[in-house]
């Protein structure tokens, strides 16, 4: 049985499995708190750890921003040069800069978006960002 391999005595019970860990019987005891902040925060320290790659939305539709920004968190949007007044270099040197920005704040309830220029005009002109680019924006929804 499961419980007995993992030597579950009682529910709630919470095993913590390392990432990158070959074998599950390295499994351990829960060592910390039982509230949602403190099973949250010992998450994030597990994920900074292991250096986990947070997630980031290259925000294309609507749809994108919709599925991955609810709920009680901060959506940063980056909105990036349009490839045409830059190049793939200084793209890539944007993503790799905003990537090491959300690994920074793992712990914070962000969730990471990019866009290029001119993708979303809408929603540029709802943010009145025609001042130029890379812009950063922070929305609660």
């Amino acid at each position: 049985m499961l419980a007995s391999r993992f030597n579950v005595k009682g529910f709630p019970t919470i095993k913590v499995f390392d990432y990158g860990e070959k074998s599950a019987a390295k499994a351990y005891d829960y060592p910390s708190g039982r509230t949602a902040a403190d099973i949250v925060a010992f998450g994030a320290g597990l994920a900074e750890k292991a250096d986990v790659i947070p997630d980031l939305h290259e925000m294309i539709n609507q749809k994108i921003y919709n599925e991955n920004c609810e709920g009680p968190v901060i959506c940063v949007i980056s909105f990036l040069p349009n490839i045409f007044d830059s190049n793939a270099e200084e793209r890539k040197g944007y993503l790799d800069l905003v990537t090491d920005v959300a690994k920074k704040n793992r712990k914070h309830p962000f969730k990471w978006f990019w866009l290029q220029a001119g993708d979303q005009l809408d929603l540029e002109k709802s943010l009145n960002l025609g001042f130029g680019f890379p812009a950063v924006v922070a929305i609660s929804p």
